[in-house]
């Protein structure tokens, strides 16, 4: 079990090449039917693509009665795959799940996806035969199959010099981009606006962000129909009276490069169930 306090600084990996795994990580609260759909993809995907993905599916405290690892124990022999479960939900956690992730990922390069959220197999074909720059981190175009407001979903590009609708929080990212921002903050645990605060953080000296979109070829996430009844199930425990407070906190922490990285990173206990 790890706690606060995490070393973060001791998880880089060396430089990367054109053969590399990706480890896919993604957040569950509940969405049996979106997980059991992940399962059977990865299961189906050919050999050479699973062999070469890890995936990574993290519970964030949701009490399901064992659905989650029975699933993922079904589908064990069919990929590559692990399972996390915080045990204790302490409301909104999904940033705090992926430094889970990321802490226990094996692999240079990470794939930071939501649940609700599904790629295409030539997109993963893509990401593993096309050489991937460890100076950059990519973001990726996403389309609906329901009705959404896409400004929720622009990349966060303060100078408006990429005009494309990207999902804020999918990332295909190194690990040591990943913790030049010191990690997700937990001062967002609780609240749905963290994502933003984590993109800010990122050494922007070192490491640029692009569009995904090898050799000219076009490539989306598929958004679909989010439960939100599940997501917003711990509402109640959301501090958004606070969160004014919280970004000056953050924004002025950040400033503090020493501040930065000593940002608390798992403050819950889990376990590994598979």
């Amino acid at each position: 079990m790890e706690l606060c306090g995490v070393n973060i600084m001791m998880r880089e990996l060396p430089s990367s090449t054109k053969e590399h795994d990706v480890t896919v990580i993604l957040t569950y609260y509940g969405q049996i039917e979106k997980l059991n759909e992940h399962c059977k993809f990865f299961s189906s995907l050919p050999h050479d693509l699973k062999s070469r993905l890890h995936i990574m599916f993290i519970n964030d405290g949701f009490n399901d009665q064992g659905a989650f690892e029975d699933i993922i124990q079904a589908y064990k022999p069919g990929f590559n795959v692990e399972g996390y479960k915080v045990t204790q939900d302490v409301g909104f956690n999904n940033h705090g799940c992926r430094n889970l992730g990321m802490l226990n990922s094996k692999t240079f390069w990470n794939f930071l996806i939501d649940i609700d959220c599904f790629v295409k197999e030539d997109t993963y074909r893509s990401i593993l035969e096309n050489e991937l720059n460890p100076a950059e981190y990519y973001v990726f175009k996403v389309h609906f199959d329901h009705i959404d407001n896409p400004e929720d979903y622009d990349l966060f590009d303060p100078k408006k010099l990429l005009k494309y609708v990207c999902h804020p929080n999918i990332w295909l990212i190194s690990k040591p981009c990943f913790w030049s921002s010191g990690g997700y903050d937990v001062e967002f645990t609780g609240m749905r606006h963290g994502d933003k605060e984590f993109w800010m953080s990122i050494d922007k000296e070192k490491y640029e962000h692009f569009l995904w979109e090898p050799n000219g070829e076009e490539h989306s996430i598929h958004v679909r129909s989010p439960n939100r009844a599940k997501s917003y199930l711990n509402q109640s425990n959301e501090r958004a009276t606070g969160l004014k407070y919280i970004i000056d906190f953050v924004e002025k922490r950040n400033e503090d490069k020493e501040k930065k990285l000593k940002k608390s990173l798992i403050c819950f206990e889990w376990r590994k169930v598979v």
